[in-house]
């Protein structure tokens, strides 16, 4: 009976994490923050369903098979089951590598002992069109270390068109005629003169929590026994507070990016670190009716894009108009020299 309980609380949980999404964060906080274990809730559901069944409890797994079926449509946007493709027409492909930067630090080689591996990575991506967050300067030795030399002279060579100014912390590399459109609070438009027509471009940076590292030891240690009473004090403080502010002032900006995308009637990526989970509300706002999940359509799995404090988390999107393009594959880089992973897409062309 305590194991049945304990399973439908488990089921619950994973309804809620699915559909949280669809409830602004601003009125109520915990569907958001639900939003972010959906991928594990969903997996956890299916184990302890298969479990059920084989111990021949027939009724509680299917109550978590009928679950995962209610659920299926955000789960398998959190969880693919696709592949990657071919494209009809190889000349119409071209490739988009977004990155949280860091402003080229390295936070596994702090003293840049191997050179700045962050943009050596983004030089041998070779992208045709890179959108970088958390960088105000590429030209201020001061923020980017150890861009200098031959990659430097490299990287601006193969990028020669540019866009950004210091005034925000987004910037675009391309291979392509570029010209930024306006910046806004978290994100900023650009136009790009591709081979075929022209691409709009929304290079995003959506607000993060603001945790202090202590406060995301907290959050991590709060699922012990030892520090769960201390830990639940402090969630329901200064931690709770923080979260909702940052679900609200995602969804604000969210908003903003809609009403953007709603203008433009071409061709639009919007790629960048959303600092929130697929079919999280700031989510689903952005995407909309008529934008595709080039990851969710072409991979296969949850992804992880976020590296530090055991906060395994899908971040950074990139999403399209698929009447216009086609999603071809998403890779993730394995470098950790920022606390977020280079994702590195391919489309395919298809707008007349």
């Amino acid at each position: 009976m305590i194991l049945r309980i304990i399973s439908f609380i488990l089921f619950i949980l994973t309804l809620l994490s699915a559909f949280g999404g669809r409830i602004n964060p601003m009125y109520v906080m915990l569907p958001s923050a639900l939003t972010l274990a959906l991928p594990y809730l969903a997996i956890a559901t299916a184990i302890v369903s298969l479990a059920w069944f084989c111990a021949g409890r027939w009724i509680t797994a299917a109550i978590g098979v009928a679950v995962l079926v209610a659920a299926w449509k955000p789960v398998s946007t959190a969880i693919p089951l696709h592949f990657q493709s071919e494209p009809t027409h190889k000349e119409r492909t071209f490739k988009l590598l977004t990155y949280n930067i860091l402003h080229g630090w390295d936070q596994e080689d702090p003293e840049m002992k191997a050179g700045n591996r962050s943009f050596q990575y983004v030089l041998d991506a070779d992208a045709d069109l890179v959108g970088l967050q958390e960088l105000v300067d590429i030209n201020d030795t001061g923020e980017v270390p150890r861009l200098e030399g031959t990659l430097r002279d490299s990287l601006l060579r193969k990028y020669p068109y540019r866009a950004g100014t210091t005034a925000c912390d987004l910037k675009v590399l391309s291979k392509y005629p570029v010209m930024l459109i306006k910046e806004y609070p978290t994100f900023s438009h650009y136009e790009v003169k591709m081979p075929w027509g022209k691409l709009n471009w929304i290079n995003t940076h959506l607000s993060s929590f603001n945790l202090t590292d202590e406060e995301r030891k907290v959050m991590k240690e709060v699922v012990s026994v030892k520090d769960t009473e201390a830990g639940l004090k402090e969630m329901k403080g200064s931690i709770r507070e923080k979260l909702k502010d940052g679900f609200s002032r995602r969804a604000e900006r969210a908003a903003a990016i809609r009403e953007l995308a709603d203008r433009i009637s071409g061709p639009l990526v919007v790629s960048g670190d959303f600092n929130d989970v697929p079919e999280s509300y700031a989510y689903r706002t952005i995407r909309g009716n008529d934008l595709g999940d080039a990851y969710a359509e072409t991979s296969f799995g949850p992804l992880i894009t976020y590296n530090r404090h055991g906060f395994l988390f899908h971040l950074d999107q990139i999403l399209y108009r698929d009447k216009f393009m086609k999603a071809l594959k998403v890779e993730k880089g394995s470098l950790k020299s920022s606390d977020h992973y280079p994702l590195l897409s391919e489309f395919e062309w298809i707008a007349k």
